[in-house]
């Protein structure tokens, strides 16, 4: 504590009223002071302060003795209750003494407990007074052990990765007389991410007999959109190598169950070229000869279908999920949900020092709040995030209102005494005239 007031000659009426004069401008800064706590009593995360560790005098002689002034103080340690805010971007902090890492649209660096976050214009997430929200990105889904480098949150260059399709997957029961067709639509991704649609088209031809047996036998050819070519097997249309285009022929043994994909006991692989020089290659998973897992042969009743397929389009940006410890997921039109990046936030080895600013905003004092270091949301020390919620003030009304009207009964009492040995100096000066 230092002590700002002059050293006055308290013998003189000229020093008594310069002690009080002083006197009543730190009295004005702690009221000040407490007027700005009771106005953050109904913000999100309000915070008191008080430039005083106390203001006080006594009277002696009729003269004001002293009014100490003390550094800054702000009241920022303790977490105030999170408050149910409906809407899934808002951020609690649950940790006493952690901030949000915040950019200014200048690219300046504070920190804040206000948890305001929502889509910007421009897909950035920022609070309510333009404070975009900084976080450590995944790369390919995998974070930092510890958090380095921080970055906006910025949604509008997210997406998810196209996948071609690699795999068909069949459950299909056939029926059918000699000569009847049965056919199934299904969507598949080449390798650019475009959606296709394949015909997938079963015959059924003459049964085959041989010396090991006899049985149903079915033919499967796909059609490919106009412009793309099916190479190979499984071909319909004009393929690119008409020796060896032709579709798969599958042998049924008498239980229903396939004995011979083309003559071999693994299907081929589907292989097409489709316009733009796109590709789709996947494994045609039509089951395992001598098992019911796949394509089979049914007696009586219709055919049944059921063909799936894996692969997709590429994503566009939907909408962001944040859990408890941090992790930030986002969520693709495509279906899709990847981890994107976590939340950390700034830990202080003096929270008390750092310079409250405007709007809820922290700056850093290397020698009263110490330099900032960063912790992932979800690990000690930094405790977790209520989300969908705001934390509410930690200032307390009652108090708040005490120390108003003792800052103004201190004022009054100075103010009177200031009054009298003013007007007493110039009866003085008048008589010495």
């Amino acid at each position: 504590m230092t002590d700002a007031v002059s050293r006055f000659d308290n013998t003189t009426l000229t020093g008594a009223l310069s002690r009080d004069a002083v006197a009543l401008n730190n009295i004005a800064k702690a009221t000040n002071d407490t007027a700005h706590n009771l106005a953050a009593e109904s913000t999100i995360a309000g915070r008191s302060r008080n430039t005083f560790q106390e203001v006080y005098y006594s009277y002696m002689g009729g003269e004001a003795a002293g009014v100490l002034e003390n550094d800054v103080r702000y009241y920022i340690r303790g977490a105030g209750s999170p408050m149910d805010s409906q809407v899934k971007t808002h951020l609690s902090l649950l940790g006493d003494a952690s901030f949000f890492p915040v950019q200014d649209p200048d690219g300046n660096q504070y920190f804040t407990r206000v948890g305001t976050f929502d889509y910007s214009a421009t897909n950035q997430m920022e609070n309510h007074f333009r404070m975009k929200l900084l976080y450590v990105p995944a790369v390919n889904g995998v974070l930092p052990e510890t958090p380095g480098t921080l970055s906006v949150l910025d949604c509008s260059s997210m997406h998810s990765n196209a996948a071609e399709t690699s795999q068909i997957t069949f459950r299909c029961g056939l029926s059918g007389n000699v000569g009847a067709s049965v056919t199934r639509a299904i969507t598949v991704f080449d390798s650019s991410g475009t959606p296709r649609t394949l015909n997938y088209v079963f015959t059924r031809n003459e049964d085959w007999t041989s010396s090991e047996g006899s049985g149903q036998s079915w033919s499967l050819k796909i059609q490919a959109p106009a412009g793309s070519t099916v190479t190979g097997a499984y071909s319909a249309g004009d393929p690119s190598n008409s020796t060896v285009a032709s579709p798969v022929t599958i042998e049924f043994g008498t239980n229903g169950c396939p004995t011979s994909f083309d003559g071999s006991s693994t299907p081929p692989t589907l292989s097409i070229t489709c316009p733009g020089n796109a590709s789709i290659n996947a494994a045609m998973n039509l089951g395992t000869v001598g098992q019911p897992n796949g394509v089979i042969r049914i007696t009586g009743g219709q055919s049944r279908l059921q063909v799936q397929a894996n692969g997709q389009t590429t994503g566009a940006f939907k909408s962001l999920e944040t859990t408890e410890n941090g992790n930030i997921y986002a969520n693709f039109d495509n279906g899709q949900s990847e981890l994107v990046g976590r939340l950390a936030v700034g830990l202080f080895n003096n929270p008390d020092g750092l310079e409250m600013l405007a709007s809820g905003l922290y700056s850093p004092n290397a020698k009263r709040s110490g330099n900032v270091t960063y912790s992932y949301v979800g690990e000690p020390p930094a405790g977790n995030v209520a989300v969908g919620a705001l934390e509410s003030s930690t200032v307390e009304t009652i108090p708040q209102m005490a120390k108003m009207i003792e800052r103004q009964q201190q004022f009054n009492n100075i103010i009177t005494a200031y009054s009298s040995k003013k007007d007493l100096l110039e009866l003085l000066n008048s008589l010495g005239n």
